[in-house]
């Protein structure tokens, strides 16, 4: 077996997701093997359909791009996969960081507090920052559970999205949906 690498295409038999935005498509290889709940927990809400026609609410060009928030809309709501008020907790593993193109939670600062809003790392450098610190408690940082592979263009055609002072874009940037699916050999 190879040695795993975060950025590598995904293999067979690996689940992507493909999201489609109102800017153009992005795939991202996801790590339930490695994360389990923590990327089940986006398979779910995707086939729950809970994505469909949701923005993205936060645009920070050089950081991140950040969406998800299917009740409120606007970065105060929406809930785990297994229902209303449902969360979350983190899962860390090292091999996981934010570099470009991560897909990681967004959350609160306090435990267990993942519900569905999700966040792309855009920047060349990553954010590091984010990951979770070793030795770190269970909540610092913050939890990667995907790797955008394919439509980085989309992502950073997002990016460039006019915002107002608060990161919201101006013209809206819509996910209109996302699809699971298995790579095939």
């Amino acid at each position: 077996m190879s040695k795993f690498n975060q950025t590598d295409e995904p293999q067979s038999g690996e689940t992507v997701a493909v999201i489609s935005t109102n800017h153009g498509e992005m795939k991202i290889r996801l790590f339930p093997e490695i994360v389990g709940k923590a990327a089940e927990n986006f398979i779910e809400l995707a086939k729950q359909g809970k994505y469909n026609d949701v923005p993205f609410h936060r645009v920070i060009k050089g950081f991140m791009i950040q969406g998800g928030d299917f009740t409120e809309k606007n970065g105060t709501g929406g809930h785990a996969a297994d229902g209303e008020d449902s969360r979350i907790g983190d899962v860390y593993d090292p091999r996981l960081t934010h570099v470009r193109g991560a897909v990681s939670w967004a959350k609160t600062s306090l435990p267990n507090s993942i519900g569905s809003q999700f966040f792309i790392v855009h920047g060349e450098d990553g954010a590091h920052f984010l990951d979770h610190p070793k030795g770190g408690g269970s909540h610092e940082g913050y939890t990667v559970f995907g790797q955008l592979y394919n439509g980085f263009g989309t992502l950073d055609s997002i990016a460039e999205a006019k915002t107002d002072n608060r990161d919201r874009p101006k013209e809206d940037v819509i996910i209109e949906s996302i699809t699971i699916e298995k790579m095939e050999s």
